[in-house]
This record gives structure tokens, sequence and C-alpha cells, in this order.
């Protein structure tokens, strides 16, 4: 009976969803947006997403005040996407073509891109609604695709929440005002963070240029504020890749927490086989189990685990029983109290060099 109900409940949705879609083509779309995301990709292989949204001015400004924060928080979380509809993707002189689905996402995989139009470390694309009677505020968008550099020495997967920025996310009520009531100008990065984190991308070389990619259960409806915050703390830039929530016809929501941090984590993996992993988490929420997965899996494919150490008196049993598991797959692991504990641990295992890591600890110190 609970089967027959979701599917029940999904199908009727996307019914609905396509019914409001052409309501709304024959009254008019208001301006629309192509949103892109940051994605990854080889040489032989591009990932492209984004999603087509009508446009609502969400801002969020350096003198911002709370209640404005709010207003264009509220907007975001209550999208109008434009579903069923054509997206062009053009890279040079080759032109394809996407569909968005019922919540107005769209995935392509672009296999074997003309070589001449890949490029290190960034590939860009340009992206435009096929449909022209759309209204468009933004006639095209520009989508970037990190391609390593054959210099990359490791790549570095990160949390978001409470490892690189502070919100609270263990504690309900702070969480939800840092969330709802700033943005990307005011959310707090947490100190010596920017120092560490370029530390390991430029790697024991100095310019490996390392790739980053961040990895967060919070909705793709935040993607802008993250991808923003990264931007003004100079942090590696690198893509976001964030939830959908919604229901799906086989489950009432998608995976959790732990589940999508490691199948994210796997497929990076899978992707670039020539690449072992930095992965650094929080102890707020369930990054140790989730990173401990994938140390079970493939041990030789993970260089350290760094775990922000949010309360240690907090700490569970059962999370210190996992942080000690880590030590049976000679994998590093380390909870740690600020950036410079992380640079110092990271100097010994040849990640950084001792310059970087004096650096860190400057900064981190101030």
């Amino acid at each position: 009976m609970p089967n027959t109900t979701r599917q029940w409940i999904h199908r009727f949705e996307k019914r609905l969803d396509k019914l409001k879609h052409r309501y709304k083509k024959w009254r008019g779309y208001s301006p629309v947006i192509v949103q892109p995301y940051m994605t990854y990709g080889t040489a032989d292989e591009l990932w492209i997403a984004g999603r087509l949204l009508e446009a609502k001015g969400v801002q969020g400004g350096l003198d911002a005040s709370k209640w404005k924060n709010l207003v264009h928080m509220v907007r975001r979380y209550r999208s109008d996407e434009v579903p069923f509809t054509e997206i062009e993707l053009i890279l040079g002189d080759d032109v394809r073509t996407v569909t968005t689905g019922a919540d107005g996402y769209f995935h392509y995989q672009w296999d074997a891109p003309d070589k001449e139009n890949v490029r290190q470390p960034w590939t860009r694309l340009t992206l435009k609604a096929a449909d022209p009677e759309l209204a468009k505020a933004e006639q095209q968008s520009t989508a970037e695709v990190s391609v390593p550099a054959a210099s990359a020495e490791f790549a570095v997967i990160s949390d978001v929440d409470d490892t690189i920025m502070r919100t609270g996310a263990t504690h309900f009520l702070r969480h939800a005002k840092t969330v709802l009531l700033n943005n990307a100008h005011s959310r707090e990065l947490f100190p010596g963070t920017s120092a560490f984190y370029n530390a390991l991308h430029q790697g024991a070389s100095g310019s490996a240029g390392n790739p980053f990619f961040y990895v967060s259960s919070s909705p793709w409806n935040i993607h802008d504020i993250i991808t923003r915050f990264i931007e003004i703390n100079d942090l590696p830039k690198g893509p976001v890749l964030l939830k959908d929530f919604g229901l799906e016809e086989d489950r009432w929501f998608k995976s959790g927490h732990e589940d999508y941090k490691k199948d994210r984590i796997e497929t990076i993996l899978k992707t670039y086989p020539q690449l072992k992993l930095v992965l650094i988490g929080d102890s707020g929420q369930q990054d140790v189990y989730a990173y401990l997965e994938v140390v079970k899996a493939q041990p030789d494919k993970i260089l350290a685990v760094y775990i922000r150490d949010l309360n240690s008196a907090a700490r569970s049993k059962e999370m210190n029983t996992a942080a000690d598991k880590f030590a049976d797959y000679n994998v590093p692991f380390m909870f740690i109290k600020d950036a410079a504990e992380a640079a110092n641990h990271a100097v010994t295992l040849n990640l950084i060099t001792e310059l970087a890591a004096g650096d860190v600890k400057r900064i981190a110190e101030k």
C-alpha cells in the first residue's frame, strides 16, 4: 500500500507539473534564467548540469539587511522551475540539446568532445534555452567544467557546513538563523581555512593545481550562495555538488547524508582513477561514517581524512569507534581543532610545503 501511494503521488505530481507548464506557456512565462552548475569531467567526457528557472532577482550584497537576506532566501526556496524545455549546450562549433526534467533540472554527459575545445583546468560552454517563446532575462549563460591538469598530485573533497563555513548545523535555531538571515558576504569562514585549502591546492610541488570538490547535503537552491562564498573568501575554485530534495517514484525521499556523500566520492574516484583523495569534513553530522565507508572500499585511494572537531566532549562513542577504524586501513585520520593543526599534519604527509604550513599557522592564529 505505501508503495502504491508513493507512486500515485509521484505520477500525480508529474502530471500537475506538465499542466502547470502548459498553462504558463499559454499565459507567458516570466523572464527565465539558465542557471549553470559547476561540474567536472575529463578530456573524454564532460558532465553538464543546471536548472531552468523563472528569474526572481535574487541578490545578497555586502550591505544587505537581515530582512532582505530573508526575503531573498525565501525566493530561492520558492523557485519556479521551467520543466520539459530544451536547453542548447554549445562547445565551439558543436551544439547539443538536453531537456529539463519536471523540476527544471538538466544533466548531460558529453562524450568525446572535440579535444581542441577542452581546456584545463576549466572548460567553458554556453547554455541557452532553445524555446523562442520563453521570455529571457539572460539570453545565455556560461557553464564551467573542471578538467584537472596533468600536474595534479591529488584531489580534495570538502564538506561545506561547519567545515569551511560556520553554520551551527548541529543546533537547529542557530543553523536556521545563519541560513535564513545571512548571505555569502555575511557568512563566516573558519580562520585559516583559505590558506590551508590553497596550500592543498598547490600541493607538495607548490604549483600542482590540485582539483577541489565541495560536496554538501544542502539543496541546489543555495548553490549561488556557496559558490559566491568560495569566491569571496579566496578558496580554491571547484564544483559545488548539492542535493535535490524531492519525491522519487521508488522511495519517499532522496538518499540520506551518508549515502549521498559516499556515492558522490565514489563517482569522483571512478572519474579520476589516477588521483588519490584528501577528505575533509566535520564531526557535527555523518562525515566520519561516510568517509569510513569510502576507505573500506578503496583504502589505497585515500591519502588523509581531516575532521573539524566541533565539540570533542559531545562526540559519541560510535563516532570515536568509527574514527579508530581508519587505522585498520592505514589511512591517516585526524580530528582537528583548526586549520593550523591540519596543516602541521599535512606537511608530514608531503601534501603541502613547509612554507605553506607556516603561512597557515600565522593566519589561523591572528
